[in-house]
């Protein structure tokens, strides 16, 4: 009886080994691209866009949402996970995989309009008060442009909220996440003075040095047919994400 049952579990072992293998996404919180829900699954235009890639490649996926900082972090000591949504920059392009970019976006500042109700230019920012997301590309560029330190905070929600409040005059982030949380926030998208331009760039998928190269081709193969079919450009109006023009 026992001879008779080996070639069953074997032929089972068989089948689980061979079953799809899940991707384990690493997300940093950035909403509108990665968006945490009280109740059920995350959303976000970037989880939107790896969730449709994963199952054109039939790959089951696992997301971990963690802070940005965290994330960055373990991703680069992490071989098998992908990591959303960093921007490509000159001080991380050496410690990731860059696997292949999946949004544009634009970095500028804002002001509050009853402050400073005329559009802020870089060379006013060194006599003001400018907030950051902690470890973000906004924080990056104004350190590498400028020299600038920048009131950092956990959460760019907090920096909508000290704009209004007149703690920070200016805001330095994307644009789209300023627009998502400065209207998650309770305020009025009318109340902001977008300022000069920082820096237009891409939003990318990202992996570990030692993630597997041919992996990574294949992840970048199916965003590209996604953008040549048209379905990053549906994903991207279905969240009403304005891109650079």
């Amino acid at each position: 009886m026992r001879a008779l049952c080996l070639p069953f579990f074997a032929l089972l072992l068989l089948l689980v080994n061979t079953g799809a293998q899940a991707i384990v996404l690493v997300a940093a919180e950035l909403p509108p691209y990665v968006i945490r829900s009280s109740h059920g699954k995350p959303s976000g235009v970037a989880i939107e866009i790896m969730e449709e890639a994963a199952r054109r490649l039939k790959k089951p996926l696992t997301i971990e949402l963690m802070p940005l900082a965290r994330a960055l972090t373990q991703t680069a000591h992490r071989k098998d996970v992908l990591l959303i949504p960093p921007v490509r920059s000159s001080q991380r392009e050496h410690l990731y995989y860059w696997v292949t970019p999946i949004l544009d976006e634009e970095f500028v500042i804002v002001s509050d309009r009853n402050a400073h109700p005329t559009p802020l230019t870089l060379k006013d920012l060194p006599s003001l008060k400018v907030g950051t997301l902690r470890h973000s590309f906004g924080q990056y560029l104004l350190k590498q442009r400028l020299n600038l330190a920048s009131q950092t905070v956990a959460t760019e929600d907090l920096n909508a909220l000290k704009l209004q409040r007149g703690r920070i005059d200016a805001w330095a982030a994307a644009w789209n996440v300023i627009l998502y949380n400065q209207q998650t926030g309770g305020f009025s998208i009318d109340e902001i003075v977008k300022g000069e331009s920082l820096m237009r760039t891409q939003l990318f998928i990202a992996a570990s040095k030692d993630f597997p190269f041919t992996e990574g081709r294949r992840w970048q193969a199916v965003i590209d047919e996604m953008r040549h079919d048209g379905t990053l450009a549906r994903i991207i109006r279905q969240y009403h994400y304005q891109a650079p023009e």
